[in-house]
């Protein structure tokens, strides 16, 4: 159904170009804001029908990605020879900076879904 003046896009949302993608509800179909998003990070609930998300397999693997960060983080300030407190700070923004952009790599399903 098209809305006057606007052309509804079709195929996967998260390959559109051009749109900052948030998680949309399987559900209600509504999307989360990312402050929605980050407050419900942990439990996946929709905060519009109250329905529980599931973490898609294809989130969950581009998700991965984000883990490796830190452990590649780890040898690079060892071989770097940062001191300890310099390494732990950089943790912490890393960790700050993964959760801040998690939001836009998560996309949701209704049901669990296995990985492969």
């Amino acid at each position: 159904m098209e809305k006057a003046g606007h052309r509804q896009k079709k195929g996967n949302p998260m390959k559109q170009e051009g749109a900052i993608h948030m998680p949309i509800c399987q559900h209600c179909g509504r999307k989360w804001s990312w402050k929605q998003t980050v407050r419900t990070i942990f439990r996946l609930k929709c905060p519009y029908c109250g329905q529980k998300q599931y973490e898609s397999a294809s989130s969950r693997i581009r998700g991965g990605v984000f883990i490796l960060i830190p452990i590649v983080m780890l040898p690079i300030t060892t071989w770097l020879d940062f001191s300890v407190g310099t390494a732990l700070l950089l943790a912490v923004i890393t960790v700050f900076i993964i959760l801040s952009l998690y939001p836009f790599v998560l996309t949701l399903s209704n049901e669990e879904e296995p990985y492969w």
